[in-house]
């Protein structure tokens, strides 16, 4: 008698995933992008901001629309310290929001998606 294994993949409930992230591009489903995003479970819009040292709490108002329960700003292949006060400010809506470098957020994105979480992806190339 031979045992199969079934390794198939559980199928992730969000419409969007993030397959890559790699030369300032970011793969979601079969596009490729290679400008900053919003990055939501359904929908992905373009992230206008020159400079992520310039982030502040306007320039995520796109993302804020979604009414996420956890924000995740990839911050390029650098890691970025926030500014304290823009982080109070999420807090105080009882948003969380955490940085990290944007390969980290991709991953972090998609796994917090499967378990249909409410986050959006701020993703800087």
């Amino acid at each position: 008698i031979i045992h199969i294994m079934d390794l198939t993949l559980q199928k992730n409930s969000s419409d969007k995933v993030i397959k890559n992230y790699e030369d300032h591009r970011i793969y979601v489903d079969e596009a490729v992008y290679d400008h900053n995003l919003i990055i939501s479970r359904d929908k992905i819009i373009m992230w206008d901001i020159g400079n992520i040292n310039n982030i502040t709490f306007d320039s995520l108002s796109d993302a804020l629309k979604e009414e996420p329960e956890i924000l995740i700003i990839g911050t390029g292949e650098k890691s970025v310290l926030p500014d304290i006060n823009l982080m109070n400010r999420f807090f105080d809506q009882g948003i969380g929001i955490e940085f990290m470098k944007t390969e980290a957020a991709c991953k972090t994105f998609n796994v917090l998606a499967s378990e249909d979480r409410r986050v959006i992806a701020a993703l800087f190339v």
